[in-house]
């Protein structure tokens, strides 16, 4: 019995292509230059045999392996073959059948594959549904056609002929342009009525694109019909009114501008410059880009008031006061300070005496509303200019019109809106303006706040003078040291300070919960705060100069009330109790701040004064085995870390020395040895001050920095409830500082009974609220050897 040989598979060569997908009974063009593709044609046209074309998975591939080409391919017949001067062949093919690739059996000279011929499944159940789709995909393609700017008119006829449903699905999708991958996916379809499909919704989305093209076409010729027939008239227009000379013809904007030029009180000068500008726009033609810039020139030069004054231009100073004293509670020093400021303007009949106030005080204290309640009292429009960050002098002279888009500075656009010379403007923060190479914002606001040069303020844009000196310019900063200097001495400082527990609980009754009561829908009767209830507010819940955080704790509890309310939960009017603010407000944030009672070696008490108000620190320095070295921790600043240098120099040049200092020393202190002779050989002196994430900076802590240290040194205790505060020097003088106010806000807040502090400063401490001067000791010094028997025990 003899074995059946197996019939080996027909093989053909394969030409991969790029980009390019042939289905059946499609002719094309093809033009092949790589060596194996063009073995291929010459081997299929030679042997009179067909050739497979399948196309490449990434067409950059200019050398493609087997793994690199598609599966499913057309086998085709090569109908003509051209060989070009550049040696490249190009080729007429005719797409026969749709193959799969089965394997390749060489990859040279060419590419040989056996393949499987894929016959079109037909179904005689779904015929009806077939011929349906054939005749909407015969449709969709027509509209395809006749909406492409691309598409042939007799694509349509020829496609139209097709009436067999699976080559009409293969010639519309040959026709269709779009990736070659969505094509890919067309010719691996077999079944006819899934490939009738997928055509057809290939179809519907291209033909809404291209609606949506047409529209948009359709829009943009309209727009530049209308264009072109806008230029035609107005050329034809300025024609007329060149030939009838008539005035009337005029544009009816530049009479509006002739009109404003008329009312307003301009200059001589500036007229002639404004008339100028008139002129420029009358002659330009009303299609330039020039026109929209002229335009919003002469915009912004008529909405300036240009010597137009509010009503009320005079004012009584007993009213201003009433005001102030209705609108602001306590602030004695504030009150009277504006008022003499305002009463020597009224005398010199300008509204801007020769200098320029500045509420300088930590965030919250009032130094804005302050600004505005003068404006309301004095019946003025008020414009407030934030500075903050500001770095760029064309923020307040403006910029150059040669800039695209270039707009008026701060100064003029406040102006144009209070709409009258005499406002009230507010420069906040001037304390945080910076500089960089685009100039300096500081320097240009010099011209602006001296009154010798404000009356003629030029604007790089407007480049007009203008006249801002019966404006009324007050400035606030947090820090009068980080003013810049060119500004500083143009300006009159007026301090600020924090207020007082009681005073904080006034301005609580008198304005806050009025007013928040007013902005959250309930009257004031419908919420009870009791007085209890409002000092634990203050005590546990807020701890700042000012009464802001203290205003949001009590719109968190209103808002509260609000939505209990609302839901149903309560009823009006609810009573606050301080045993009930936990509901409200959640776990109170601060406790009781209290000292300790009992001397401590090492534990000094500083005093500080920040952005948000006075500072109680507590300065811990100990003794500790090392090289010798002074050890400095808790984030301190560079001024603060060369304060304790210089206290530390001064320690070690007075120890050995000075009895008052040595009778402080025994055979037990830290730094001496057993005879009590003084040796810190091997020793560190470490001085730590707590909250070390927190920067700490300034002078002020030299006289509490070296009574740690002496204290650590000798070991002998500190008095309990005593600060201290000033700097000093390698000499041990003792000099003034500043923030006294907020200092000793924050001693009585937290126990402190006496504060050890310069002789300097002993005018300031009269100027405190006599709450503050009753409760606290207040014991001056000179030099730091004056202040031993009162820090130590």
């Amino acid at each position: 019995m003899t074995k059946s040989r197996r019939k080996p598979a027909k093989t053909l060569p394969l030409l991969p292509t790029r980009e390019l997908v042939v289905f059946p009974r499609m002719v094309a063009p093809i033009f092949v230059g790589r060596e194996k593709s063009i073995k291929a044609l010459e081997r299929a046209f030679a042997d009179n045999t067909p050739i497979i074309l399948s196309t490449q998975r990434e067409p950059d591939i200019e050398e493609p392996t087997s793994d690199d080409i598609l599966r499913v391919g057309t086998i085709a017949s090569v109908v003509q073959l051209y060989r070009l001067p550049d040696g490249t062949i190009k080729a007429l093919v005719e797409g026969q059948k749709r193959v799969r690739i089965n394997r390749f059996t060489s990859t040279s000279p060419h590419f040989q594959v056996s393949y499987t011929v894929l016959e079109p499944r037909d179904s005689d159940a779904a015929a009806d549904r077939v011929e349906a789709l054939a005749r909407a995909v015969l449709r969709e393609f027509i509209r395809y056609v006749d909406t492409s700017p691309h598409m042939p008119d007799e694509i349509g006829q020829i496609v139209g002929a097709v009436n067999d449903p699976a080559e009409l699905a293969d010639a519309v999708a040959a026709h269709l342009m779009i990736p070659f991958e969505r094509k890919q996916e067309l010719l691996e379809l077999s079944d006819t009525e899934a490939c009738l499909g997928a055509v057809l919704q290939i179809l519907v989305e291209e033909n809404a694109v291209l609606d949506i093209e047409r529209d948009i076409n359709e829009k943009v010729q309209e727009k530049i019909e209308s264009t072109q027939r806008q230029i035609f008239l107005h050329e034809k227009l300025k024609v007329i009114r060149d030939e009838l000379d008539d005035a009337e013809a005029e544009d009816e904007s530049v009479k509006e501008y002739y009109r404003l030029l008329e009312e307003k009180q301009m200059s001589p000068a500036t007229v002639e410059a404004v008339k100028k500008e008139i002129s420029k726009l009358k002659s330009t033609s009303p299609m330039s880009a020039e026109v929209s810039v002229i335009r919003n020139y002469l915009d912004n030069v008529f909405a300036l008031p240009w010597g137009e004054l509010a009503e009320k231009s005079d004012y009584e100073l007993a009213e201003v006061a009433r005001h102030l004293d209705k609108t602001h509670y306590g602030l004695a020093k504030v009150k009277e300070r504006v008022l003499e400021f305002l009463a020597v303007g009224k005398l010199l009949g300008r509204d801007q005496p020769n200098t320029t106030l500045c509420f300088v005080g930590p965030p919250g204290v009032g130094k804005s509303s302050v600004a505005k309640a003068i404006a309301d009292a004095l019946e003025r429009p008020f414009v407030r200019i934030s500075l903050g960050g500001v770095r760029d002098e064309a923020e307040i002279r403006g910029h150059r019109r040669t800039y695209v888009g270039a707009m008026p500075g701060r100064i003029i656009d406040a102006v144009s809106k209070a709409k009258v010379d005499n406002a009230v403007i507010l420069l906040d923060e001037i304390d945080k303006m910076d500089s960089d190479f685009r100039g300096n914002p500081a320097a240009a606001l010099m011209e602006v706040l001296d009154p010798v040069q404000n009356h003629e303020f030029r604007d790089n844009y407007l480049e007009l003078d203008y006249d801002l000196s019966r404006i009324l310019f007050l400035t606030t900063a947090n820090y009068e040291e980080s003013i810049p200097a060119t500004l500083y001495d143009r300006l009159e400082t007026i301090h600020l300070s924090g207020y007082t527990f009681e005073e904080k609980v006034q301005i609580a009754k008198r304005h806050l919960l009025p007013k928040i009561a007013s902005e959250t829908g309930l009257k004031r009767r419908d919420v009870t705060i009791t007085p209890a209830a409002l000092k634990a507010v203050i005590r546990f819940y807020t701890r700042e100069s000012g009464v802001r955080e203290l205003e949001r704790s009590l719109r968190k509890i209103y808002r509260k009330v609000a939505r209990r309310y609302l839901e149903g939960e309560a009823e009006l009017p609810v009573k606050v109790t301080a045993s009930g603010l936990e509901e409200y407000l959640g776990p109170a944030p601060f406790s009781e701040e209290r000292l300790e009672r009992k001397p401590l070696v090492g534990a000094g008490l500083g005093l500080a004064y920040t952005s948000t108000g006075g500072e109680v620190l507590t300065i811990e320095t100990v003794v500790a085995g090392g090289k010798g070295e002074q050890v400095l921790t808790g984030q301190l600043g560079e001024v603060m870390q060369e304060s304790a240098s210089t206290a530390w120099g001064y320690l070690l040049s007075r120890i050995e020395r000075d009895p008052a200092f040595r009778r402080l020393f025994g055979p037990d202190s830290p730094a001496c040895d057993e005879r009590g002779q003084w040796d810190m050989t091997g020793k560190d002196l470490r001085l730590h001050i707590p909250e070390g994430a927190i920067p700490k900076d300034g002078p002020s802590a030299g006289i509490a920095l070296a009574a740690s240290m002496l204290s650590a040194l000798s070991g002998r205790p500190l008095k309990p409830g005593v600060a201290s505060t000033g700097e000093i020097t390698l000499r041990g003088k003792v000099l003034r500082v500043g923030g006294l106010r907020e200092k000793c806000l924050a001693a009585m807040r937290t126990g402190v009974k006496t504060i050890v502090l310069p002789k300097a400063n002993r005018a300031d401490v009269q100027e405190l609220p006599p709450k503050v001067r009753k409760s606290l000791e207040f014991v001056y010094v000179e030099n730091f050897r004056q202040a031993l028997e009162h820090l130590f025990t």
